[in-house]
């Protein structure tokens, strides 16, 4: 994430539109110590996150059976919280650009662990029989409507303060050790998840509520941020239609629907059409849920960090995998078959996810990083908006018609990145060469 060689970084640091002095002087905030204690934490967060992430989706939906919610409401409850997650995280991400990374990180962190701590114990008044019926279903939407509020003040904050601190040509590597991080914790959640039922079936809750609790005092106490507050006559507001950043905006809402069909209805999948019981079914469902984050762990770590492969590419590879992972799923539909599928279009989410936030980061200036993440964390969130009003519509009908879905709007995916010029221009290292001439020219006159 950070250049060896700094001084000659330096120079072509955050190449997008902002002024070298403003670079330099970011740069200066903090030192080369202070920034790997930094993405230490925020990386340690991020595994956090993405081990709550699949334990909830691998743990839910066959418990949901035995208190009584169905599956459309298992996935209406996914619904709101993502509304709520998409409203929050660009103005979470828009207020870290002009009152600091630090403060939000640790809302989002905190707004985490109360949201699990809550929803656990809502599943447990379940069980109990102590709640049932309306009353049940409406705790469970509200407590995981807390993590949709306040959860989502971090990960924008947290990408943003990587990407105050890296030059334009370590951005994707950056912003995809982010990813791996979430990656590596969603590979490690059912687990983790796994081991942690042995104590009761909500227990997993509150281990990793315990985890983000500890994390969020680590962050308060060693997250170093010397940069101050930005002050505005006038706060920055990107739009939805800013040139700049739609088309990635457009390739993250394609994408973020299609991995939200998958993730939403691949518990009931395995249940429904490979047979599996809802005792087994946590422990499968896992399975193929972590062999999806570690494909796209390697993907983040190996492909994207170590050889630097530029955003455009990413976004031009990313759809193949995801076709293929999504295709094997209903077209052979058998336990190893499913499983492989999920991995390979874990695999290819692991190169779509740094593929447009670092596209959308690079074309944007510095002040306007919280915000040009905010939006696309919220593009990627809304497929978990429309996915319930699509995918659980298509599975009514048969169990393979939502993965058919999926597999086209890969294919579109695929075809839009292929023909978009802005796709095409998201390189550092062109953005690099350009504001290198623009030196040059101005040096000249």
């Amino acid at each position: 994430m950070e250049s060896p060689d700094s001084s000659n970084r330096n120079d072509a640091m955050n190449a997008a539109p902002a002024s070298a002095a403003t670079d330099a002087e970011r740069f200066a905030a903090s030192s080369p110590k202070a920034r790997r204690i930094a993405f230490m934490l925020l990386l340690a967060g991020a595994v956090c996150a993405g081990m709550g992430q699949t334990i909830v989706f691998s743990i839910l939906p066959p418990i949901a059976r035995d208190i009584g919610v169905s599956d459309l409401q298992v996935v209406l409850i996914f619904m709101i919280s993502a509304v709520c997650w998409v409203f929050c995280v660009p103005r979470w991400g828009r207020r870290s650009d002009h009152g600091g990374r630090k403060p939000y990180i640790l809302i989002g962190l905190i707004g985490f662990a109360v949201s699990m701590i809550f929803f656990g114990a809502s599943i447990e008044f379940g069980l109990l029989g102590a709640v049932s019926g309306a009353p049940l279903y409406i705790l469970l939407v509200l407590t995981r409507s807390l993590y949709g509020v306040f959860g989502s003040a971090g990960p924008p904050a947290a990408q943003a303060y990587i990407a105050d601190r890296t030059s334009a040509v370590d951005r994707t590597a950056g912003i995809a050790s982010f990813s791996a991080a979430f990656g590596l914790g969603a590979m490690l959640g059912p687990g983790f998840g796994a081991a942690a039922t042995l104590l009761g079936p909500t227990a997993p809750f509150f281990a990793i509520a315990g985890l983000a609790a500890i994390m969020s005092v680590a962050v308060y106490l060693y997250l170093p941020e010397h940069t101050r507050p930005k002050q505005r006559k006038k706060s920055v507001k990107m739009k939805l239609a800013d040139k700049r950043i739609r088309p990635f905006l457009i390739f993250g809402l394609t994408f973020g629907i299609a991995n939200a069909i998958l993730v939403q209805t691949i518990a009931f999948y395995f249940m429904d059409a490979l047979g599996v019981t809802t005792e087994t079914a946590p422990q499968l469902v896992g399975l193929g849920l972590m062999g999806g984050a570690m494909a796209a762990l390697f993907s983040q770590i190996v492909i994207v960090q170590r050889f630097g492969v530029e955003p455009r590419l990413l976004m031009r590879i990313a759809p193949l995998f995801i076709i293929a992972g999504h295709g094997l799923i209903w077209t052979l539909p058998h336990l190893g078959v499913v499983i492989f599928g999920m991995v390979l279009a874990g695999f290819g989410a692991g190169l779509a996810v740094p593929g447009f936030n670092a596209a959308a980061s690079l074309a944007v200036t510095s002040d306007e990083q919280g915000a040009a993440i905010g939006l696309t964390g919220a593009a990627g969130a809304s497929g978990f908006i429309i996915a319930p009003l699509l995918g659980i519509g298509l599975y009514s009908i048969a169990p393979q018609t939502a993965y058919i879905c999926t597999t086209l709007l890969g294919v579109a995916l695929w075809i839009f990145a292929m023909t978009s010029r802005a796709v095409g221009e998201a390189s550092p290292s062109r953005i690099a060469a350009a504001a290198k001439a623009s030196d040059t020219l101005a040096v000249n006159e």
